[in-house]
């Protein structure tokens, strides 16, 4: 027998069939990339925002720890009929009539632009807040272990190149030059406090009116000067709001005259943000609040309570802002990113000034987020 020839017949792919399979694998390659590269863009465009938010709000923690520790240590001590304490000036003619409070320390908080020294509106926007508390900051080892010693601290935004006066020339090359919104922690070192030294004309223990004490505060800064530290950045609002618990804030209304209301409510204390302790020695600038009773009010007296608000933005939103921000010409800082006139002058209006800063930073397409905190004074002992 012959062996069989075994054939096998096929059909093999035409070129327009290999073509066509290659144009759908390369369409499903290229759905695929566009798949993973939208993932990878989301992934870091949420990094980033993790990144920067995250360093927002260890920054307002930071803060908030740190203020709930101011003090004025008080005291009372003797006063007149005018209510003026003992000095050595009026030491011969004084005639004690009643116990007051007394303190040598401040507390000042308020609009930026008014009480930062040197400061500006469109350099400082917001609020800022400046007082003493037992940080133990020190430069002197010998003073290392009074690990509760005072501290005069402050805490405000500043928009502008970061001051590196006080770094080594290596290191000031690590750091950005654009211009940025900063939130800015001033520490002052218990052997360079200022607020004790601020005596007029021997007229102890009553320190000198007014804020005298904050000129070691302003920038540049030199070696002898307060520490600077940089929180956070991209920060282009800070609001600070003394204020009293609720149970409190029928009573002082009355005693500063002012109607009481629920529209009111967290607003008697510091109706235009403004809180100043040593307000009783010389008065309130003008435009502040009106009236004695509210300067009596706060005399030596630190606030039960602060409502705190910081916005913080996300820097890849803000890259179309760059080229101005390189131009040292520029002094202002985006039109977007700009406080508008009117907001945070009320108190009262507190919440919707916010909710209108954000909707202004949304409709800019400016990704931000808005950290809020009411911080409890440990050393606050109100009274009416």
């Amino acid at each position: 027998m012959k062996a069989g020839r075994h054939s096998h017949s096929g059909r093999a792919f035409t070129l327009v069939e290999l073509l066509m399979a290659t144009v759908v694998l390369m369409i499903v390659m290229v759905v695929l990339l566009r798949a993973v590269s939208g993932v990878a863009e989301v992934w870091k465009m949420s990094t980033g925002k993790i990144s920067a938010f995250q360093n927002a709000r260890s920054a307002f923690a930071t803060m908030n720890r740190t203020l709930a520790r101011a003090t004025l240590n008080t005291y009372n001590d003797y006063v007149n009929a005018a209510g003026a304490y003992r000095t050595q000036a009026n030491a011969n003619t004084f005639t004690p009539v009643q116990f007051a409070r007394a303190s040598e320390l401040h507390f000042l908080s308020g609009p930026a632009a008014g009480i930062v020294p040197g400061g500006g509106t469109m350099e400082n926007p917001g609020s800022a807040i400046f007082f003493q508390a037992p940080l133990g900051d020190t430069n002197d080892s010998g003073l290392e272990s009074l690990n509760r010693s005072l501290n005069a601290c402050g805490f405000y935004i500043q928009w502008g190149d970061v001051d590196d006066s006080l770094f080594p020339a290596w290191l000031q090359s690590l750091f950005a030059t654009k211009k940025r919104f900063r939130l800015l922690q001033i520490v002052e070192p218990t052997e360079d406090l200022e607020v004790y030294n601020a005596l007029a004309g021997g007229s102890y223990p009553a320190p000198v009116s007014g804020t005298s004490w904050l000129e070691a505060f302003k920038t540049p800064r030199d070696a002898n000067q307060p520490r600077t530290r940089v929180l956070a950045e991209d920060v282009p609002l800070l609001v600070f709001r003394p204020r009293l618990a609720p149970k409190d804030e029928e009573a002082a209304a009355a005693k500063v005259g002012s109607a009481y209301s629920a529209a009111s409510l967290g607003s008697i204390l510091s109706p235009a943000y403004h809180y100043d302790s040593r307000a009783w020695q010389s008065g309130y600038p003008s435009g502040r609040v009106t009236g004695e009773a509210w300067v009596e009010l706060m005399r030596s007296q630190i606030p039960p309570i602060v409502d705190v608000a910081m916005v913080s933005v996300d820097r890849r939103s803000l890259a179309r802002f760059d080229e101005s921000a390189d131009d040292e010409s520029a002094n202002e800082p985006p039109a977007e990113l700009q406080v508008p006139v009117g907001l945070f002058t009320e108190s009262s209006k507190f919440e919707d000034d916010l909710a209108t800063y954000s909707k202004q930073l949304s409709d800019a397409g400016i990704r931000h987020r808005v950290f809020r905190t009411s911080v409890e004074i440990q050393s606050a002992k109100w009274s009416q």
